[in-house]
């Protein structure tokens, strides 16, 4: 991926397959809408049969917000060349680009190897080949060793129009963190979602966990007002069960989740 400051997403998709969750959470809803089907008709790609692992790298850049995709998986890159060409897209031996959905956005693509595509959708046509194969670099956090994580940078945090409106509330105590790291895994017989805040320093640390310890504590109120009870199958249970822990400048969160909360999402 370029290095810039951005949020960092990666899923293994092949994991959560075996697990028998993913066909969950997708739900029927994906499978059956006619774009889809005839995406998958005309590439032969299904990401619920044919992708195995994700990275995503996103970021504003020049003219608009850029994404990088790396996707591992079962390509028929002839397919997938046809397929560019139909949507009124071009190809340059196997590298293509096609108008995205959404207006001002294009789509560009190519193989890195059989196995690997690199992606982009960006205002610019050229943007896929800015993912490439180069010498690695030490990433500048520490990677969990989970199926799925994403990690936040402080410029993101900071800019609380770019975080989704339900979640002000609580990214808004994380406004002073340095970087911030969510991972989900198994845990026992249900799953945990693990959050990692680095601050600047221990003193700020200590008044994080003060005030998501609060935040989680009026959401308790605030159920317990509506005369309603937690319920761990559903998204209040999850949000009022976070514990918090301080490791000198570093916060840790944990709220576990259970199986029927993550099956629940594919109703």
């Amino acid at each position: 991926m370029p290095q810039r400051d951005a949020a960092v997403m990666y899923i293994d998709v092949a994991a959560i397959r075996t697990s028998g969750i993913l066909e969950k959470l997708a739900g029927s809803t994906v499978a059956e809408e006619p774009e889809y089907k005839k995406f998958v008709e005309l590439t032969g790609f299904d990401y619920k049969r044919d992708l195995d692992r994700l990275m995503a790298n996103s970021a504003n850049g020049q003219g608009g917000p850029t994404h990088y995709f790396l996707l591992e998986g079962r390509f028929d890159w002839d397919k997938l060349t046809n397929y560019a060409k139909s949507q009124s897209g071009s190809c340059e031996r196997d590298f293509c680009s096609v108008k995205g959905s959404t207006p001002g956005r294009i789509i560009s693509f190519y193989p890195i190897s059989k196995k690997l595509m690199a992606l982009a959708s960006s205002p610019n046509d050229r943007a896929a080949r800015e993912i490439s194969s180069r010498t690695p670099v030490k990433a500048p956090f520490d990677v969990p060793d989970k199926p799925i994580w994403l990690h936040l940078p402080a410029s993101i945090l900071q800019n609380q129009s770019e975080l989704p409106a339900g979640t002000r509330l609580f990214t808004r105590a994380l406004e002073t963190a340095q970087q911030l790291m969510f991972s989900l895994g198994p845990k026992g017989d249900r799953f945990e979602l693990v959050m990692d805040v680095a601050c600047a320093t221990p003193e700020q640390a200590v008044v994080l966990k003060n005030q998501l310890e609060g935040i989680t504590q009026l959401l308790q109120k605030l159920i317990m007002r509506e005369k309603q009870t937690p319920n761990r199958n559903d998204l209040s249970g999850l949000l009022t069960s976070g514990s918090f822990q301080r490791e000198s400048e570093r916060v840790i969160g944990r709220w576990p989740i259970e199986r029927a909360f993550l099956d629940s999402l594919g109703h």
